[in-house]
């Protein structure tokens, strides 16, 4: 099996809806996503996957919905409402859920399987050079109830597992 991997840079503004920190404010990040694609075989020229059509079709997709853009959460009404009274203002709006960088990671992999289909392995989001968050779609299986761990507000059940 071959993994490939293409890197795209954006800069582009959120807030946390809801978050007890800075997150809260809007603040922007210079983001970086990985993109991982999986073949078993090569090409007729030794290639897993062509990387100019692999980068061209997202780094266009990228430019034209969030680069230099607000991201925001639908249900964040006031600041929708004040970015829309700006004629200038680029907006991306998730729904549902807040512009988290794990968002961002499953909205681009979305996007990533709708072009390239099943080789798309997984996608990666740096919101900084210390921290990103990354989809896989596989890593927890369909129906699996989610679970936090106790620090990041879950709480053990009986049984010592988390419920």
């Amino acid at each position: 099996m071959f993994i490939d991997r293409i890197e795209l840079t954006f800069d582009a503004a959120h807030r946390l809806v809801g978050d007890p920190g800075k997150c809260a404010s809007p603040h922007g990040h210079t983001f970086r996503a990985e993109v991982f694609v999986t073949v078993r075989e090569l090409d007729a020229l030794g290639l897993g996957v062509d990387f100019r059509e692999l980068k061209g079709r997202l780094k266009t997709w990228i430019d034209e919905h969030w680069d230099h853009a607000f991201l925001a959460g639908e249900g964040d009404s006031v600041l929708v409402e004040a970015l829309r009274a700006v004629p200038e203002t680029r907006l991306y709006l998730f729904r549902g859920v807040n512009p988290s960088t794990e968002a961002l990671a499953r909205e681009l992999f979305g996007v990533a399987a709708r072009e390239f289909g099943a080789i798309v392995e997984r996608v990666r989001v740096w919101e900084s050079p210390a921290q990103y968050a990354e989809y896989v779609p596989d890593l927890i299986p369909l129906g699996a109830p989610p679970t936090r761990p106790a620090a990041f507000g879950g709480a053990p059940s009986a049984s010592g597992s988390l419920a």
